[in-house]
């Protein structure tokens, strides 16, 4: 998952943006549901293009395995931490 958010993210956009300079970091939520999808997904940022761009990268998760418990499979709910420098 930390590949995925290194390859898609585009931090460039947060120095576009004119934020003030140091580390920066997003939350994103989301749930893998029994199937594998991702759904729900909820994004805290310090600026709404960054929590779109966030969302955004979320959506192109590949399907992931869903949670067990006791054989079956279960909703998993998952918090993303995306942390990075503005200079």
């Amino acid at each position: 998952m930390r590949k995925h958010v290194q390859r898609y993210f585009d931090a460039e956009l947060a120095n576009e943006l004119g934020l003030p300079a140091g580390k920066k970091r997003i939350y994103v939520q989301f749930k893998i549901d029994k199937d594998g999808s991702i759904t729900s997904i909820r994004a805290r940022a310090p600026h709404p293009r960054l929590k779109k761009e966030a969302e955004r990268i979320v959506k192109k998760l590949p399907k992931m395995k869903p949670g067990r418990q006791r054989g079956k499979a279960v909703r998993v709910g998952y918090t993303l931490p995306i942390t990075f420098n503005v200079e």
